[in-house]
């Protein structure tokens, strides 16, 4: 996942989108986290397909995301 080395944003498949969720705690709660820059995090809607792509939704702004979370995803 992550970037590819032109760095552009690389899209991923479902199978590695679960492939990289099974290593964590199934219990733990999931947020999406934007904008590198000033990193936010937003909690995780519904999931859908639709146009040959799976969709997820966004449920709500919860604030910003933490320092250790931009840390993490090689945002700093």
């Amino acid at each position: 996942m992550g970037r590819h080395r032109r760095g552009q944003p690389r899209e991923i498949t479902v199978g590695e989108l679960v492939a990289a969720l099974q290593q964590f705690d199934p219990k733990l709660r999931v947020r999406l986290a934007v904008q590198p820059r000033l990193p936010q995090e937003h909690r995780i809607g519904p999931v859908a397909e639709a146009d040959g792509l799976v969709w997820i939704g966004e449920a709500g702004h919860c604030g910003y995301a933490p320092d250790e979370a931009a840390e993490s995803l090689g945002w700093r």
